[in-house]
């Protein structure tokens, strides 16, 4: 049986032009394991619970490489009407006929291939509805529920996660229970006696699931990213608050440590907002204790910015991200709040420094610059920083910052909602979506038509949006035929539907589905499916994101606010694509499906 079966799994991957790696994330196991089984050394138990990983594996990468009709004719299999028809036969041809095991229960089959972020939402499982839970913490019950899900991480939110294990811990602790918490989590009964050290206890186990993984920061910056609203018209203080008439009057030509370059950064942007610069440049690799530690001075520049931008001043922002995610993350967020404005560029500098200095540069051609060049560490006490007004000077710092920016790449580019940039591009074949409702790109042009009809909307209206979704079928088209485009979406409920509760993806319009509509929507994806191979549509249990559109890729990524101000914020840095990528990449170990199946889940809404 050992060489039989050895002989026929090597068959398959041949067949399928896969690798061990690529087979073993497919299973969700060790690539030793697949290594092992392809040597023959190892057999899993026929029926047992590695038997059925390897079965399923074996016919998502077939569907997936669109082999499936091979690899029936491999196995023999006639019946080819469900995905469990075609398993049962792999499973029959694999073992040659051999008896299988008796099958488990799906509770432990369940079990058996259980994924992080779904063991997380069992231990959420604390007899409280999502609704009940929401309102103790404040929190919106949706919120709760993508936790129960599996589809968020709790840890993109650190504040409620401290918050959710106080009132588990309070709550089992009030209701006489905390002999039975410590019995599921393993807690000692000397954990219990103290409060705190249960709290770290519980704290630990309920979230250990989500350890190593870049999801956090992900959901954490996109969250943000749809969170922001007109800030930028409300400045937390008046010009006259913001800006001493006396720094403005200076005319001293240096500064000295932390509260100096704080009192001359008032007096640099005081007067350019007072001016009407046209161009601001800014770089500083010193570390961001002189702004973030004073709130008062925080507030002062946040109100400052914001006059500029108001008046017209474009900003172009170098940033000096090289150490970690969260380092890129708070660099992005500190300027959200500018970014529908338009009027900010955003870089990060390519070349690294060695940490012995610290350099400065705030410039605004034609009036002044700060600039400092400082003992890396020291510049609080001891650092000197120059402010130039010279013409001759002004050209030369402008000569050097321009070297500096031909050295750094995009961070963050705001584009209007219809731009995906580079993600259009021949060299980004593969792409991922994720969003809230079924794509323009699918929609029947005649769904399109009459809805706007609806709406009422121009010629000029209907031409721009029939004008956009030819491009995003365009781009569809092409990303399916060269790798795979993977579009993950939101299935409603069936009086969201009747209701008229069910969004259109079509830009510029608050528009709903009727009924008939979203059938002829559906309809049009299981056509584009069967006759695109690289094209998966992939059901998801709800909303990952609140009004927020996904497109990722390994080289760019695009954030779609779906919502006024309607921008689309695209990043290029590789850190930042490599952690969306990855995210991309557990949506679809988790919400993968056959096309057989995703059929059957959508026939019901025809």
């Amino acid at each position: 049986m050992m060489v039989i079966f050895r002989d026929k799994i090597n068959r398959i991957f041949t067949l399928l032009e896969v690798s061990l790696a690529e087979f073993a994330r497919a299973a969700g196991c060790d690539k030793s394991n697949i290594s092992r089984m392809a040597s023959g050394a190892r057999i899993p138990k026929n029926g047992g619970a590695g038997a059925r990983r390897l079965v399923s594996a074996v016919y998502l990468c077939a569907d997936e490489k669109d082999k499936l009709d091979a690899l029936c004719a491999l196995i023999s299999c006639e019946d080819r009407s469900a995905a469990d028809k075609i398993k049962e036969q792999i499973m029959t041809w694999l073992y040659d006929g051999e008896e299988a095991a008796v099958r488990r229960g799906a509770g432990q089959e369940a079990r058996a291939g259980r994924v992080p972020y779904r063991a997380f939402g069992e231990r959420l499982d604390a007899g409280l509805s999502n609704i009940r839970l929401g309102r103790s913490m404040n929190t919106d019950p949706s919120y709760i529920s993508r936790f129960r899900s599996g589809l968020r991480s709790p840890k993109a939110n650190p504040k409620m996660m401290s918050d959710l294990c106080s009132l588990l811990l309070d709550r089992a602790l009030e209701q006489g229970k905390g002999a039975a918490l410590g019995k599921l989590t393993g807690m000692p009964a000397e954990a219990l006696s103290d409060r705190e050290n249960a709290f770290d206890w519980l704290y630990r186990w309920l979230f250990s699931a989500d350890s190593g993984d870049s999801t956090p920061f992900v959901e954490g910056l996109v969250d943000r990213i749809g969170s922001f609203s007109a800030e930028i018209k409300k400045p937390p203080l008046s010009f006259e608050d913001a800006a001493d008439g006396e720094i403005l009057k200076e005319t001293a030509s240096a500064y000295y440590g932390a509260e100096g370059l704080r009192r001359a950064v008032i007096r640099f942007l005081g007067n350019i907002a007072e001016r009407g610069g046209r161009e601001l440049f800014l770089y500083s690799d010193q570390n961001m204790d002189w702004m973030v530690s004073d709130p008062v001075f925080r507030a002062k520049w946040a109100t400052l910015m914001s006059l500029c931008v108001t008046g017209g001043t474009r900003i172009t922002v170098i940033h000096n991200v090289n150490r970690d995610l969260s380092e890129m993350k708070q660099a992005i967020e500190s300027w959200l709040p500018l970014y529908p404005s338009g009027m900010i560029r955003a870089y990060w500098c390519k070349t690294r420094g060695s940490g012995r200095f610290s350099t400065t540069m705030f410039l605004c051609p034609g009036y002044a610059c700060i600039s400092g060049c400082n003992v890396g560490g020291a510049e609080d006490e001891k650092g000197l920083y120059r402010f130039d007004t010279d013409p001759a000077l002004l050209e030369a710092h402008e000569a050097f910052y321009g070297e500096l920016l031909k050295r750094s790449g995009e961070l963050a580019a705001v584009h209007s909602s219809g731009d995906v940039g580079r993600l259009g591009d021949a060299d980004t074949p593969s792409l991922s979506v994720v969003t809230n409702t079924l794509s323009l790109a699918t929609m029947p042009e005649e769904i399109v038509l009459s809805a706007l009809e609806r709406a009422g909307a121009d010629d000029a209206a209907r031409a721009c949006v029939l004008g956009l979704k030819k491009k995003r079928l365009s781009v569809l088209k092409y990303k399916e035929s060269k790798d795979f485009i993977h579009e993950y979406v939101p299935l409603p409920c069936d009086e969201a539907i009747f209701e008229g509760r069910v969004p259109m993806d079509i830009p510029g319009f608050s528009l709903t589905y009727t009924p008939a509509e979203y059938a002829e929507h559906i309809r049009s994806i299981l056509a584009f499916s069967e006759r695109s191979a690289g094209y998966r549509f992939c059901p998801l249990p709800e909303e990952a994101f609140e009004d927020i559109r996904l497109l990722i890729s390994e080289k760019a990524v695009a954030v779609v606010r779906l919502k006024a101000p309607f921008v689309t914020i695209l990043f290029e840095h590789p850190d930042l694509c490599r952690a969306f990528a990855a995210y991309a990449e557990r949506l679809w170990e988790q919400y993968r499906q056959d096309r057989l199946t995703m059929r059957k889940k959508l026939e019901r809404y025809l």
